[in-house]
């Protein structure tokens, strides 16, 4: 339990100095990335009856068109995986929980329905491509103003990401 509580004081302190440190990400924009080299990364086991997520312009995304920055270009979505759930939800647990929760803001936002306002590939991108996409996506230029706090880069794989998007899909109302 001490160790626990010391490493969520260090993380909280490690945030308070990034957000110091890095002031100026209202200043840094720049044009997005290329979005030529178009990767797929699919779930691991194999889901059934794949549905996709098209960017349109009648889409149930809060910003349809923004996939974010990264190299997920798509995310093939079907039928809940419980055992990516159940590694999601202890990656979660272990590098998300200190400042986030589901339904009431600790540092950062609340997650329980992020699924509903961004894109799979959004969300997997910010997972794998955090700092660039701080200092160059509108979303989370918005976020940063509003939670006056950076989240540093959690140096996931795609894997560990896919795994936090269907934690995050489970738990969506």
């Amino acid at each position: 339990m001490k160790l626990r509580y010391l490493l969520f004081l260090l993380t909280v302190l490690a945030f308070i100095n990034i957000s110091c440190v890095n002031p100026k990400y209202k200043d840094q924009k720049q044009p997005p990335a290329d979005n030529s080299e178009a990767s797929t990364l699919n779930a691991k086991p194999k889901v059934e009856a794949a549905e996709t997520t098209p960017p349109a312009a009648n889409s149930k995304y809060q910003f349809p068109n923004d996939n974010g920055i990264g190299p997920i270009k798509s995310v093939t979505l079907g039928s809940i995986d419980p055992k990516l759930v159940a590694a999601g939800s202890k990656i979660f647990n272990t590098t998300c929980i200190a400042c986030h929760q589901l339904d009431t803001r600790l540092v950062g936002p609340p997650l329980r329905n992020i699924t509903k306002k961004n894109t799979p590939e959004f969300i997997m991108n910010y997972l794998l491509n955090t700092t660039e996409m701080q200092k160059k996506d509108p979303i989370m230029e918005k976020l940063i103003d509003q939670y006056k706090i950076i989240m540093p880069d959690q140096q996931l794989t795609k894997e560990d990401a896919r795994a936090i998007l269907e934690y995050l899909r489970s738990v969506g109302k």
